[in-house]
């Protein structure tokens, strides 16, 4: 293994490992999807009695992608790796933005110290180690970067510093969700299909979920270290029960995911009922009243100029009360085209602005920058500045 010093950091530098905000524009149907078999090359991975772990995760994924292939011709099946060589994690991730992903599945396989009688699948998604035992999961599969030439991808992120893990509690997704969904899936299809032990849907930080812009999931298949269960992983018929549960799961999640955007986007009629009472005459004759146009400072009639800073933009619209928000302040939303862009306070000058700009930015959305707005409508900077000037 090479030897590399990967220097530890303080809590501040934390905030700036966290991923920058989706800004991904995902579709009403899932159309590709990224199967990331882990390890391989010089990285082994986990190491059994017989078999070493990145043998069984690229068997698995080879044979996923066939499955999805065969049954489902509509998506597009990429691979992080078809062969036995080594990728680094953050070109993992970067593969599946690079390809506007909409799943990416890692596949692995679990193991402890020493041979064990422990054993069942699990899924894992992005978020905070709950407990000791998924913080030890992440950090063995994060390891892999000690055998990368540098780590300018990770800001020397220290793979077994147990502080640095930190700043995944601050680190979450908007499609969270939708992972958890997904991981749900497969857990149950594991179970009944594939007869394994159910160790559940678990939370922990993975690189190689970090920066994913997708619903992103990372399956360990059963633990290598367990004789009986390495067996069965290393065997054909393992390699298709485990290939074929993680395809019906997707298929399961795809197939929802695209029947609740069709209704989101086409919703039914709500039918009038018949023999609806008229409106008594009196009631009729009565103008309704007209609204003014609202406008925020000033006299009726000038025009409602202000600032903000975006931090978002997404396709699939995301509450405001959705808990991804809930560090920053005064969030609204505007449509620009098919996007729903999120944006942060309401400021009558590009100083004020500026000031909530670098608090996102240490939050790690450093890709925000400022709009402007001139009676609802979207317009430059610039403009907003010449107009201001106007007014006084």
């Amino acid at each position: 293994m090479i030897q590399r010093k990967i220097f530890g950091f303080g809590v501040l530098a934390l905030f700036f490992l966290m991923p920058q905000f989706i800004m991904a524009q995902k579709g009403e149907k899932i159309q590709t999807i990224v199967i990331d078999a882990g390890h391989g090359g010089k990285d082994c991975g986990a190491l059994g009695k017989r078999s070493m772990e990145k043998t069984i995760n690229l068997a698995v994924a080879l044979k996923l992608g066939n499955y999805i292939k065969e049954n489902l011709p509509d998506v597009n099946v990429i691979y992080t790796r078809q062969e036995d060589v080594f990728v680094e994690l953050s070109e993992r991730a970067a593969i599946a933005n690079r390809n506007n992903a909409d799943v990416f599945i890692s596949i692995h396989c679990n193991s402890t110290e020493g041979f064990t009688t422990v054993s069942g699948a699990e899924t894992y998604v992005m978020g905070e180690s709950k407990n000791e035992a998924n913080l030890k999961v992440a950090k063995m599969e994060n390891a892999a970067i000690l055998l990368e030439d540098n780590t300018d991808a990770y800001d020397n992120f220290d793979p077994n510093s147990t502080e640095a893990y930190i700043l995944f509690s601050l680190s979450q997704s908007l499609y969270q969700k939708q992972s958890l969904q997904l991981a749900d899936k497969v857990q149950k299809q594991f179970d009944t299909k594939a007869d394994r032990h159910d160790r559940g849907v678990q939370q922990a930080g993975f690189l190689v979920l970090w920066k994913t812009s997708m619903p992103s999931i990372l399956v360990e298949l059963g633990f290598i270290n367990n004789e009986k269960e390495e067996q069965f992983l290393a065997s054909e018929k393992g390699q298709k029960l485990m290939a074929l549960s993680l395809y019906q799961a997707f298929a399961e999640f795809k197939q929802e995911y695209e029947a609740d955007n069709q209704l989101a986007n086409n919703p039914p009629e709500v039918s009038k009922p018949k023999d609806q009472p008229k409106a008594p005459k009196e009631q009729a004759t009565e103008k309704p009243k007209e609204e003014k146009p609202a406008v925020a400072q000033g006299e009726s009639g000038e025009k409602d100029i202000y600032f903000s800073v975006q931090f978002a933009a997404v396709k699939k619209k995301v509450s405001l009360k959705d808990p991804t928000f809930k560090k920053i302040k005064k969030v609204s939303m505007y449509r620009s085209k098919n996007m729903y862009c999120y944006i942060s306070g309401r400021f009558s000058t590009v100083a004020q602005a500026e000031a909530r700009k670098a608090e996102l930015s240490t939050l790690g959305y450093a890709d925000a920058f400022i709009v402007a707005f001139i009676n609802g409508e979207r317009v430059s900077v610039k403009q907003a500045e010449a107009e201001l000037k106007k007014k006084k």
